[in-house]
């Protein structure tokens, strides 16, 4: 007969067996080059471009972000089997799906190299395994596949959105044959196919007389030439009598040495965003303290730390609760997935981002 100290032993093991059985395998597969970082000795650091060179391709900062990510949902009582290869070649991507063959993956997290997706996808598609890949544009990467989930915002939710929140606005595409950024097919499609009119002028020219006396105007700029920007924020700035308007510019042009943000506050311009972060508001803060306190540097867009706590946070959380939406408080992304037909989910939010009082804001 057993005893009652036996039998709660007996128990406690039960459980453990239990619980161990219920945690679940996540794989990141990232591109940190550990090898190279390892090697590289801080006393060559010097300048920016040394920095650079050493963690420009590594995804390193994305892993710390998803660090802060795992450390928060196991305070929630979340419990996940976090396994993590460095996937710079196909080699060391094989070796990685054949150490796992015979074990249950639950989620496979791949920023990968473009070239290296594939293989991932297809692994993913023969072991019906969710595999997430954060940062590429690749439509058709869902195509034919309904486990990918693609984070990327898709080109067609710009459109979308400028058709939903300025409806029978005057649209004006402001575009470039030589220069033409990677939405402005997008935008010429999605119009056309749904009848919405809307005119075309070329970069060379200012769109000055395509603007409406009687409607809401939106210019939407299509092309990356820095000559032609600032010939045309030239004429927006001096031509005083024209209609309002509302300019939408590539988000590229916010980053280059022509953008002043004391002459383009005045005008009303915005861009659409993939990433973009409130640095004010408390989750943000509070992300940037855990992990300054952690890693000892800052959380950035460009390092994509940001991005590797809101998609660990996220799709970890999904895939606890049995795939359900979670109502989790990302910083950098904003997810709202569509599924395609006989495909996989991508993510059709786009983030409108306006210039306000020397500040940009996201209209919500």
């Amino acid at each position: 007969m057993i005893n009652k100290k036996s039998f709660i032993i007996l128990v406690l093991l039960l459980m453990a067996t239990l619980f161990a059985s219920a945690q679940q395998n996540i794989l990141f597969l990232l591109p940190i080059d550990a090898d190279k970082v390892n090697n590289s000795s801080i006393e060559n650091i010097n300048t920016q471009q040394d920095i650079e060179n050493i963690f420009g391709k590594t995804l390193i900062h994305f892993w710390q972000g998803a660090q802060v990510a795992i450390s928060e949902l196991g305070d929630e009582g979340y419990d996940f089997n976090i396994i993590v290869r460095d996937i710079t070649d196909a080699s060391s991507l094989d070796a990685a799906l054949k150490e796992f063959a015979n074990q249950r993956i639950e989620l496979i997290i791949a920023p990968v190299y473009g070239k290296l997706f594939p293989t991932v996808a297809e692994y993913g598609r023969k072991n019906k395994i969710p595999v997430v890949n954060p940062f590429s544009s690749r439509h058709d990467i869902i195509v034919g596949n309904p486990y990918i989930y693609k984070a990327y915002p898709s080109l067609s939710s710009r459109p979308a959105y400028i058709s939903s929140h300025f409806p029978n606005a005057n649209i004006i595409l402001w575009t470039s044959a030589q220069h033409a950024t990677h939405d402005a097919q997008a935008y010429e499609e999605y119009f056309t196919s749904r009848n919405i009119p809307f005119h075309k002028v070329t970069d060379s020219t200012f769109f000055g007389n395509k603007l409406s006396a009687t409607k809401d105007n939106v210019v939407i700029a299509c092309f990356n030439h820095p000559s032609s920007f600032t010939k045309g924020v030239h004429q927006a700035l001096t031509s005083t009598s024209l209609p309002s308007y509302t300019w939408v510019i590539p988000e590229e042009w916010v980053e280059t040495e022509e953008f002043n943000i004391e002459n383009m506050n005045g005008l009303n311009v915005a861009y659409f965003a993939n990433y973009f972060v409130d640095e004010a508001d408390v989750n943000s803060r509070l992300f940037t303290y855990k992990y300054g306190e952690h890693f000892h540097s800052l959380p950035t867009i460009d390092n994509y730390a940001y991005q590797g706590y809101d998609i660990t946070k996220f799709f970890l959380t999904m895939i606890a609760n049995n795939y359900a939406i979670p109502t989790t408080q990302t910083l950098s992304y904003k997810f709202q997935f569509k599924r395609v037909e006989k495909g996989g989910y991508e993510n059709v939010k786009a983030r409108f981002i306006r210039l306000q009082d020397y500040e940009f804001k996201e209209e919500k």
